[in-house]
């Protein structure tokens, strides 16, 4: 229950961050969008999954030329998880949390 509840805030936090850097884009004046446009939400959710899936294939990559030996799964509690795709997912969402305690010159 713990980590459900950490995991959920984490993925809050994470997204809450991505919309803040994506910032906002505002209609120009009051007319209608003829094509729709993505959210910011949306924008940061895509954002998200594509960098814990290119983390993933790197991980994948790297267990596989090195050799090493995985689990298959490991358990919460109930919950049972790929361990590379939990390891992916935690960098991927810890990583708009880090850019922001470090940025860039």
């Amino acid at each position: 229950m713990f980590y459900l509840i950490g995991f959920l805030l984490l993925f809050i936090l994470s997204l809450a961050e991505r919309v803040r850097v994506k910032g906002t884009t505002g209609t120009e004046g009051r007319e209608l969008p003829m094509e729709p446009r993505p959210s910011p939400f949306s924008l940061a959710l895509g954002e998200l999954l594509a960098v814990a899936g290119g983390i993933y294939l790197a991980l994948l990559m790297a267990v596989t030329f090195l050799g090493l030996e995985i689990p298959t799964r490991i358990s919460f509690g109930t919950f049972h998880i790929e361990p590379l795709a939990a390891v992916s997912l935690v960098l991927a969402l810890i990583q708009p949390l880090l850019a922001r305690l470090w940025p860039r010159c």
